[in-house]
């Protein structure tokens, strides 16, 4: 982590920051916020207290103000990714966005997405790739201009028990991931083997790679 940052937070350039809330011990969710030059965009809302504990701290110490939040994503449907949604709705008032397969579960949204569509955070702009597995709406965020890779829970590493939607399907998605060339990968966890939730380079396709072998040796 960045030496230079409170603890909880990383930047990652100077418009990208990733919040990490801990979990449990050892464990921790993670939101992503994009700062650009008159918008904010969010990717998942962590928990009912993490923007008030976290979020919006770093937005005040930004100097930005709170209705500059324009649009959130949720990457899928999991409490740990959504409950935030309706403090920071009332708050700012943004656009909530989600796979439209995953729409029925989060009451909160607003806008339906699908594959291929194109999404702008801050002004960066990302593409969504569907990569159901995890959750059948599950979606991942690719900014092709930087070559990063926004995954949720899309590649969970060893976390066997959250490949719900049957081995095929998520061995799938993962092998679609593959072929992105990321240069950095935003995982909402530290899953393992990796053990942290920011990957670079060749630690991409590692991780990619250990997930499908998991996944096919159920």
């Amino acid at each position: 982590m960045n030496p230079t940052e409170p603890m909880g937070r990383e930047k990652i350039s100077e418009d990208l920051y990733v919040i990490r809330q801990e979990m449990r011990p050892g464990w921790y969710l993670s939101v992503l916020v994009v700062f650009g030059g008159d918008n904010i965009g969010i990717v998942d809302t962590g928990y009912e207290n993490t923007p008030l504990d976290h979020v919006f701290p770093l937005i005040r110490e930004k100097d930005r103000s709170l209705d500059e939040v324009k649009i959130i994503v949720n990457t899928h449907r999991d409490g740990d990714h959504i409950k935030g949604n309706e403090v920071l709705k009332e708050k700012t008032g943004a656009t909530i966005a989600v796979h439209k397969l995953e729409a029925e579960a989060i009451p909160s949204a607003d806008l339906e997405l699908e594959d291929g569509d194109v999404v702008a955070l801050g002004d960066r702009s990302f593409r969504v790739v569907h990569t159901p597995g995890h959750r059948p709406g599950a979606i991942c965020l690719f900014d092709e201009r930087n070559r990063l890779l926004v995954s949720g829970d899309s590649v969970c590493g060893e976390r066997r028990d959250l490949i719900r939607m049957g081995n095929e399907v998520y061995v799938g998605s993962l092998r679609r991931l593959l072929r992105l060339e990321s240069y950095l990968m935003i995982m909402s966890h530290p899953f393992m083997p990796a053990g942290r939730n920011i990957l670079r380079g060749q630690e991409i396709p590692e991780m990619i790679s250990a997930s499908i072998r998991i996944a096919e040796q159920l």
